[in-house]
């Protein structure tokens, strides 16, 4: 029975996924034993059932004992322990930041081939030591580097997986974004290998001390070959298409630009540059092909391609999916060479279970749950399909096609709204052309790559990569042209993904009204999970007669959210990061910050000025908020980032509209207020601080009042406009600048509250302590993003409750 079969995988999954959701778990070696004595007596009284339930529960409990001792030993490194001791501040039941330091000598051995990122080179590796106090110390733990300047980039092919180095780097703690609905990023990268982060001033700082073994070594040299010859051959019709041959042959994504990565992200057709099963498929059949050429088959043919199939494993770039489907073709090979025939289900099922125990930290991986959802639904498919006659093959395979790409899109949807807070139904087409494309991207890649100085073959090859890369990346434009085919979703909660599941399992299982009821659990799960609202945990929870404000942690940056008491929403900036980068606050940070305030559409977002630490976030919320109209104060129309803010709220209708003091109107029961800027008597070239938004919102006798980035200046300007109400909150201006917050101003409005913005740790030395000097000499209340995380006020116009995400309650 399938049920038996799977139930001890499903068992060790459960066990690793219960050590994961919750730190309160811990199995007694007691308890392990007494299963172990009651499966015994159990299959001695010829009790089958029994004796299978029970060794189910010895498979949980020993599954959660060992990813216990995985999880702590990944969150609690000798690199981490050492440096908290010894420089404190890293500990990460803290909420940081790491004590600065001085570079520290470090020895530590990649784990990648060096990358060329936006203007650094990236190192992944495994530090074993580090050098304090004159002597070296064991510190193991996993870093990803940054190495700064010209140098690097000409010694980038030095640095090569397998290789021991030997460097000077300074150490911080991945950035933690403290708001209801976000995910802990820094304890993710622990649990992902990525203790903390780095950084190195120079190249000239890194030295090779050791050379990797000679297969490391070999691998290197090979996925060098790969890479000169891609470069040498793709590159020059397309720069696009070699990163995506790269990435399809050796799972080196870091030359792929963002927009192309989002946008097949949003196409759900991502997972076809990541190695993974397709990819070692073609690889299995290229293999088994040139070897029947040669006469070789049969279990000659089996172990000769187990071997290749192991070794492409260890030459291309390391990653949990690669190995995954190494090791299920792996064990589809030796079953063949032992002449052992298992049903399909079963050998999913011990795929599953050998992945847990060698790697119990993967089944938190969505890439774990996708491999798996989407075997699951084939083969399910496949099982139904066997007994669908069609007489005509071409229609088989349409049918057979549509029928899988739909089936994977069910199975795994409450998985992509979990993990990507999005469903895309552009998949279920796009699919069927993206597979099929990557694997002429693959059998491209391959040939330039073995052939590449036989132009005979390489060229056509060449074309043949370049022109399945360009359509690949082409399909994806799909989402673009039909933008309503991608829904971006908040996090469904586990009881409505289990009804999901659930409803699914009594509908393929159940027949008559059973079936009928599990569709319908089904079909009402997804709308849902789609909508968000049906289902009840996306709600507004502030009662109708309060003003909420709400500051959201976003790092060094700004980004406050006013829900009034008619439930209509503003938010005021969107954060960022304040030298730009990678990182999406808007969708990273924001949206599901948002989603936790019961926020699914804005009616207004205010861009106070251009900064990229206020506008960063801002074309993801107007994407995945879809607000009614979007604010700025004095325009600056050679600024990109708010040209493209502009131009994305036209896209989806937003109404663009100007905010200049003087002007006042009503919303819910409160009042806002624009203070600043006055209509602007010349065009401005570049933003300005100065020139941000100052807002005031007063509902009864509670005013809270939003400046921006504003400076002391501009600050005495608005005293005689301020309104004096009996309980009066302000936002610090530019998260505590000593340049703003003046003397002045506090001793004129004598704020009781006071909220500061400011990054952990962050370089400019925010909030500056002159500043906090002079909140503190008027009594104000203090609270700080950086230390309070996420700060919430609500009012019903006359009394005051701070919350914060640590939990303190004024």
């Amino acid at each position: 029975m399938v049920s038996v079969g799977l139930l001890p995988a499903l068992a060790l999954v459960a066990g690793a996924a219960c050590a994961l959701v919750t730190d309160r778990v811990a199995v007694a070696g007691w308890v392990l034993a007494a299963l172990t004595l009651a499966g015994w007596v159990c299959w001695h009284f010829h009790r089958p059932r029994l004796s299978t339930l029970v060794l189910a529960a010895g498979f949980f409990c020993a599954s959660t004992a060992l990813t216990v001792n995985v999880r702590d030993a990944a969150l609690d490194t000798p690199l981490r322990t050492v440096l908290d001791r010894e420089l404190g501040g890293f500990d990460l039941r803290t909420i940081g930041p790491g004590a600065r330091h001085d570079p520290i000598r470090v020895r530590a051995v990649l784990v990648e081939d060096a990358s060329h990122e936006d203007g650094f080179i990236g190192l992944r590796a495994r530090v074993t030591a580090i050098r304090l106090d004159g002597e070296w110390r064991p510190a193991g733990g996993g870093v990803t580097l940054a190495v700064g300047g010209t140098a690097a980039a000409a010694r980038v092919g030095e640095w090569r997986a397998g290789r021991t180095l030997d460097l000077f780097a300074t150490f911080r703690r991945p950035a933690r974004y403290l708001n209801d609905g976000v995910p802990d990023f820094e304890r993710q990268l622990a649990l992902d290998g990525t203790t903390l982060f780095g950084s190195v001033k120079s190249g000239l700082l890194v030295d090779v001390v050791a050379r990797g073994s000679v297969f490391e070594e070999a691998a290197a040299q090979i996925r060098r070959h790969a890479r000169r010859s891609i470069e040498r051959r793709v590159a020059p019709r397309d720069a696009v298409s070699a990163a995506i041959v790269t990435a399809v042959l050796i799972g080196d994504r870091t030359a792929l630009p963002d927009p192309i990565r989002l946008r097949l992200q949003a196409a759900g057709t991502y997972h076809v540059i990541a190695i993974s099963g397709g990819n070692i498929a073609i690889l299995a059949a290229l293999t088994v092909g040139a070897l029947l050429l040669c006469g070789i088959t049969g279990r000659p043919a089996a172990c000769l391609t187990l071997l290749l199939l192991v070794a492409y494993a260890q030459i291309v770039t390391p990653s949990a999916s690669v190995w995954r489907a190494t090791l299920m073709a792996v064990l589809y090979l030796a079953a063949r060479l032992l002449d052992h025939r298992s049903p399909p289900w079963h050998a999913m099922g011990m795929a599953a279970a050998l992945v847990v125990c060698a790697r119990p930290l993967e089944v938190r991986d969505a890439g774990f749950l996708l491999t798996f959802g989407a075997t699951a639904a084939l083969l399910e498919v496949a099982r139904r399909a066997s007994t669908t006659a069609v007489r005509h093959r071409v229609a088989a395979w349409v049918l057979a096609s549509i029928s899988a790409s739909l089936a994977v899109e069910l199975a795994l949807m409450p998985v992509n709204a979990s993990t990507f807070s999005r469903i895309t139904g552009a998949g279920l087409a796009l699919n069927l052309v993206a597979v099929p494309l990557m694997g002429l991207v693959q059998i491209g890649g391959v040939l330039v790559a073995a052939l590449d100085r036989v132009d005979l073959v390489a060229a056509p090859a060449e074309w043949m990569a370049h022109a399945a890369a360009s359509a690949l990346v082409g399909s994806a434009r799909l989402v673009e042209v039909a933008p309503w085919l991608v829904v971006r979703v908040p996090p469904p909660p586990a009881a409505l993904i289990a009804a999901y599941y659930v409803g699914l399992g009594v509908a393929l299982a159940g027949r008559g009204a059973s079936r009928l009821a599990g569709v319908t659990a089904v079909v009402a799960a997804a709308v849902a999970i789609v909508s968000g609202e049906p289902a009840g945990w996306l709600r507004a929870d502030h009662a109708a007669s309060t003003l909420r404000v709400t500051a959201f942690d976003v790092g060094q940056g700004d980004a406050t959210l006013v829900q009034f008491p008619d439930r209509s929403t503003l938010l005021v900036d969107a954060g960022g990061l304040p030298f730009g980068g990678n990182f999406d606050v808007g969708s990273r940070v924001l949206a599901p910050a948002l989603w936790a305030r019961g926020v699914r559409r804005l009616d207004e977002l205010l861009v106070t000025h251009g900064d990229p630490d206020h506008i960063g976030g801002a074309a993801a919320v107007v994407s995945d908020f879809a607000p009614a109209r979007v604010w700025e104060g004095t325009a600056v129309p050679a600024h990109a980032g708010v040209s493209a803010v502009l131009e994305r709220a036209r896209q989806i209708g937003a109404r663009p509209e100007r905010r200049q003091a003087g002007e006042e109107m009503a919303v819910g029961g409160a009042r806002l207020r624009v203070l600043h800027p006055p209509a602007p008597d010349w065009e401005r070239r570049r933003v300005r601080n100065d020139d941000s938004v100052v807002l005031e919102v007063r509902y009864g006798d509670v005013a809270v009042l939003l400046p921006g980035d504003v400076g002391a200046a501009v600050e005495r300007t608005l005293l005689a406009r301020l309104t004096p109400a009996r309980v009066r909150i302000l936002k610090v201006a530019h998260h505590g600048s000593r340049t703003s917050t003046s003397r002045e101003l506090l001793e004129h409005w004598r704020p009781q509250i006071a909220i500061v913005s400011a990054g952990r740790g962050n370089t400019f030395g925010h909030p500056a302590p002159e500043v906090l000097q002079r909140l503190d000499a008027i009594g104000a209340a203090i609270y700080r993003t950086d230390l309070d995380g996420q700060i919430t006020i609500e009012t019903d116009g006359q009394r005051v409750q701070v919350d914060t995400y640590i939990g303190e309650r004024k």
